[in-house]
């Protein structure tokens, strides 16, 4: 595709210039520029279909998006029912304590009272004596006085220790509520990751809307421009593909963010054949390296983070159909495929945030969800989506954004080498 849109541009631009000569053969260079308009209604045709599949791509992230966001909104309801129930419990529990230390403080305050009027009054004894009928009686009257002493402070060291579990109950009540409220706040700043991200979502919906507008229009104006076929037109054109390509590659990274919102990955074992020096393994051991990361003066590479064009990733060439291996273990977060951009494609999740991509691939060997580990074949190299031959696009993003995976790769040229 890349190849054919050049020698498209080409033609119309060498058309454009011979417009404004005279030609020997007007009717051949009729037909000459007939036969450009056409390809380019074609090119237009092949856009507009492509821009169309990339908002259909984005229009099922919307409706993910939006699943997600119900499934969000039903657990931070819930939590915030525990938290509101744990609320009342932690109140109820501060009520009991208060009732619990009110009883023992009245306890405590009887027994003083009885302490002190036997201190003050040592003769009550003498007193019950004399008003006793009996040995017996007096014997009775002691024992009840004592009974009385005894059952107040066995009444007020049980409070005591029904206060101490009600203390203990609020703390672990308390304990709940913080708990709840940590996962509330997590809820809440993933509520408001997909908020943002359904922003970004309709932004490029309606800017795709709009280039979709305008392939419409260049189609339907196409035949009234043909005796002015100009760089302008070629410009625009190159400029929709650039887009409509970003397009498409960057809804494969929104549906990442996506699956990543609703399947954190963690810390993933490492595997026993597993590299002990690098992270990753060149996921093309014999192949040639046929594009580096970063800026690049190829017009068919879409912009990026400032540049007009900009290569995501690396190209590794070995012949069509050859393996291609996950460069590190992971989980299988994506598999697609699409009509330009990276086409059939794996992306794997991997710990520390680092997420790699395998696109351009003829055949996916793995499905979402699935456990890879370093070494394991996930597709083969083909020539999909927006491709001028057989490569892999290999790829690594970091909390999205994307970096130079060579640092992370063993040194020099691809090779079998783990270390």
């Amino acid at each position: 595709m890349k190849a054919a849109l050049l020698a498209l541009l080409t033609a119309l631009v060498l058309l454009s210039a011979g417009s404004a000569g005279v030609t020997a053969d007007t009717t051949a260079n009729a037909q000459q520029q007939q036969a450009v308009i056409e390809q380019v209604r074609a090119q237009l045709g092949s856009n507009l279909a492509d821009a169309m599949a990339a908002q259909q791509q984005l229009r099922q992230s919307l409706q993910d998006n939006a699943i997600q966001q119900q499934d969000l909104r039903a657990k931070i309801d819930e939590v915030q029912a525990k938290i509101t129930a744990l609320d009342v419990q932690i109140a109820e529990a501060h009520r009991r304590e208060a009732f619990l230390t009110k009883r023992i403080d009245a306890e405590r305050t009887q027994l003083r009272q009885l302490a002190r009027g036997i201190y003050v009054s040592p003769t009550s004894v003498l007193v019950m004596l004399g008003e006793s009928q009996s040995l017996s009686d007096l014997l009775t009257r002691i024992s009840d006085l004592g009974v009385a002493g005894a059952h107040a402070s066995e009444l007020k060291a049980s409070l005591a220790n029904d206060l101490t579990e009600q203390q203990q109950v609020r703390k672990r009540q308390e304990d709940a509520r913080a708990e709840q409220m940590k996962q509330r706040e997590q809820l809440d700043s993933q509520f408001a990751q997909l908020r943002k991200l359904q922003a970004e979502q309709e932004k490029s919906m309606d800017e795709l809307d709009v280039k979709i507008g305008q392939t419409r229009y260049l189609i339907a104006q196409l035949n009234r421009q043909s005796a002015q076929l100009s760089q302008q037109i070629a410009d625009m054109l190159q400029q929709q593909q650039n887009e409509i390509i970003a397009a498409a590659m960057q809804s494969v990274w929104t549906q990442m963010q996506l699956w990543s919102q609703s399947n954190p990955v963690g810390q993933i074992p490492t595997s026993a054949g597993h590299s002990t020096k690098y992270r990753f393994i060149w996921p093309e051991p014999q192949a040639q390296i046929s594009q580096g990361f970063g800026p690049s003066p190829f017009p068919f590479e879409p912009p990026y983070g400032g540049y007009a064009h900009f290569h995501t990733g690396i190209d590794l060439v070995e012949p069509f159909g050859s393996p291609v291996y996950a460069a590190d273990d992971g989980i299988v977060a994506l598999v697609g495929a699409t009509t330009t951009g990276y086409g059939t494609y794996v992306v794997i999740a991997h710990s520390g945030g680092l997420d790699t991509l395998y696109g351009h691939l003829s055949v996916a060997l793995v499905k979402v969800g699935q456990p890879v580990t370093q070494g394991q074949p996930v597709g083969f190299e083909g020539s999909t989506g927006n491709s001028t031959g057989a490569h892999l696009h290999f790829e690594l993003r970091i909390n999205q954004k994307p970096v130079d995976p060579a640092p992370y790769l063993p040194p020099g040229a691809p090779s079998a080498f783990r270390g």
